[in-house]
């Protein structure tokens, strides 16, 4: 090829016109220096394509080394015999050997790997299992899921049918089993959901916290008899917003008590450190003057920790405050954020000090469109 025309074509191209005329390292020449070997090659053997003759002297090499005796191929490559040739023979054979040995592994190219592509794991639709599960997601919500198989309902049915009866349609039935053994009749109360389709999971509102469940899967009769395909699990709600059971193992001395509070805003949120300095001292003053204090009180959820002499009487008070708003609402109360739980819900509690308290509670949608602002006002005056 022409060294002018050569220049108008792309490196790319001239690598692959490289790689045809069999010249090694092409991809990381320069293209001047493809150029020359190119012209080069072309001026010595115009008019011949070094890689088809390369390649079937290739090709004729590998045919004389097949019609080798076996002892001279090991898997399609030629090996020195273990036992010596004859010395009449062993002069030009092994030559000869050895020069296909040598030629044969230009082109050898490896073992060929066959990898076999491993399929995909997918999850079967069913286990062939009657069952049922309930899972509790909040206090006012259990999520439920189940597998009946065509052979148990079709035994339901022709039970019902044994009976003079008719299936009617199909059921979860939730029974209110707390604190009792449920045997299948003696809970509490019960509720039905009738189901539709091919479903085989529910969300339930059971609209109460704190409290057991169980559910069962069947078929209602059209006299009204509920036939179970499956039962449930047992589970229990929590219970919602702040427990009212005081562990006397985790109370604190009365002063440790009212300072974390007053560290913490509860004496009133929005005040400075200096005023909450002085109402604490104020509230110390108070139990002092009034004989209940001798080192360490006991309120609730605050336990006498040392011995008191005399008759003693604290009285104290808290406020607690609580509501429920969209879940992506922003809300405020006297002017600092809340972070609402899942459902939108928020509690929070404070002490309550003799005088008047404030506390004015705003909420403002997700798009800053609406707002509703609610104010509680609390008085206490200790007597």
């Amino acid at each position: 090829m022409d060294r002018e025309k050569l220049k108008k074509v792309k490196k790319d191209k001239l690598v692959l016109l490289a790689r045809k005329s069999d010249i090694r390292g092409a991809h990381l020449m320069s293209k001047e220096r493809l150029i020359d070997t190119l012209t080069r090659i072309s001026e010595k053997k115009p008019g011949v394509k070094k890689g088809i003759k390369t390649k079937a002297q290739a090709q004729r090499v590998i045919k004389q080394i097949r019609t080798l005796p076996q002892q001279y191929r090991i898997k399609g490559r030629t090996a020195v015999a273990e036992q010596p040739l004859c010395r009449e023979d062993s002069g030009g054979m092994m030559e000869k050997i050895e020069q296909q040995r040598v030629e044969a592994s230009k082109y050898y190219a490896g073992p060929d790997y066959h990898y076999a592509r491993q399929e995909e794991f997918q999850f079967p639709c069913g286990y062939g299992d009657n069952k049922i599960v309930a899972m509790v997601r909040d206090p006012w919500w259990v999520y439920s899921y189940w597998e009946v198989t065509h052979n148990k309902e079709n035994e339901v049915k022709e039970r019902i049918g044994r009976k003079g009866l008719n299936p009617e349609k199909s059921l979860l039935r939730i029974y209110d089993v707390t604190d009792i053994e449920f045997n299948g009749r003696n809970a509490h109360r019960f509720f039905d959901i009738e189901l539709t389709g091919l479903a085989n999971n529910w969300y339930i509102n059971v609209g109460e916290p704190d409290r057991s469940w169980i559910i069962e899967i069947g078929i209602l009769a059209n006299n009204g008899e509920f036939f179970v395909l499956a039962r449930s699990n047992c589970v229990r709600t929590p219970r919602f917003g702040m427990s009212d059971v005081i562990d006397e193992e985790w109370m604190c001395l009365d002063d440790d008590y009212w300072r974390m509070f007053g560290l913490s805003g509860g004496f009133g949120i929005g005040k400075g450190s200096l005023a909450l300095k002085e109402m604490f001292k104020k509230r110390l003053m108070e139990q002092i003057s009034s004989g209940g204090w001798s080192g360490a009180l006991s309120s609730s959820p605050v336990r006498k920790a040392l011995k008191q002499k005399g008759f003693w009487l604290v009285v104290d008070c808290e406020l607690i405050v609580y509501g429920r708003t969209e879940s992506d609402a922003k809300v405020t109360v006297q002017g600092k954020p809340v972070r609402l739980r899942k459902d939108g819900s928020f509690t929070l509690r404070y002490a309550l000090p003799d005088g008047k308290q404030e506390i004015p509670v705003v909420a403002t949608s997700f798009d800053g469109d609406d707002t509703r602002t609610i104010t509680p006002i609390v008085t206490r005056k200790t007597i």
